[in-house]
């Protein structure tokens, strides 16, 4: 019984009181465990001045390998006379001479190294376009430019280790195996020795090939369907989903739970 003057506060009000505490304790929980937005801004002074009167031109591909250091795939082919003064004969200029296809920087901009280019035993692509570095630090290259049907494995000091594919000036045909169709993005499933081509400017097909070997494994388009090289005409983003990836297919990714996402262009 309640001591005279003092009336028991109703339940309704208690229960009211214990969901605004846990509420407030859910608030502030939730607010501590959801971690701020990035903030990306330009560094106008990265990277830092390449040595050697050299400039970087038009980039194909980037890649971050496992040790924070930044790989640029660079078209030297697209350097401009008046940009590359200074390899004229006779010079026009102080500057500039052209600096090789693969540049590597670390976090601060330090260039560390740089190789690529034409050599022999080996076609480099006549337009460099993708670049991947997997976890045993080899790099895979790719090319867009005409006849460019393969890709290309190196050391990550640029010894050249295989080449799957070979340039050809044939027609697209997406279930060929032993040439490429001006391929774009690349990915290597370590564990399965696997890589992945987004296959590509000219085909349209997900193809892959053992990493260690250049062996083919398999290939599909769209959907998991076989690849059909059909021209799809103009989109329509009103109509049901193409069965067919449209060109370019230009990257695939692996997910940590084993899935295989693959982007091309729908407009």
């Amino acid at each position: 019984m309640p001591a005279a003057g003092i009336r028991p506060a109703p339940a309704i009000l208690l229960v009211s009181i214990a969901i605004g505490i846990t509420s407030s304790v859910i608030s502030t929980a939730w607010t501590a465990s959801v971690p701020e937005m990035p903030k990306f801004k330009v560094d106008p002074l990265w990277p830092k001045e390449l040595p050697n009167n050299w400039i970087m031109g038009q980039v194909g591909g980037m890649a971050v390998d496992r040790h924070d250091h930044i790989w640029v795939l660079q078209r030297p082919s697209l350097d401009t006379v008046d940009e590359l003064g200074a390899s004229q004969t006779p010079p026009e200029s102080q500057c500039c001479l052209a600096a090789p296809p693969v540049l590597v920087f670390d976090a601060q901009g330090n260039l560390l190294q740089s190789w690529g280019g034409p050599s022999e035993g080996l076609d480099w692509p006549k337009r460099e376009h993708g670049i991947y570095v997997d976890k045993d630090d080899n790099v895979w290259i790719s090319g867009a430019g005409a006849g460019d049907r393969h890709i290309l494995k190196f050391k990550n000091d640029g010894h050249f280790l295989m080449q799957i594919g070979h340039p050809s000036a044939d027609a697209a045909n997406s279930m060929r195996t032993d040439i490429l169709g001006l391929p774009a993005g690349m990915e290597v499933d370590a564990e399965a020795h696997e890589i992945y081509i987004a296959d590509g400017y000219l085909n349209k097909r997900v193809i892959v090939y053992d990493s260690d070997k250049g062996t083919f494994k398999r290939l599909w388009g769209a959907y998991g369907n076989p690849p059909n090289d059909v021209d799809p005409g103009a989109y329509n983003p009103a109509a049901p989903p193409d069965q067919q990836f449209r060109n370019p297919v230009h990257c695939v990714h692996i997910s940590r739970d084993g899935l295989v996402y693959v982007c091309d262009p729908r407009e």
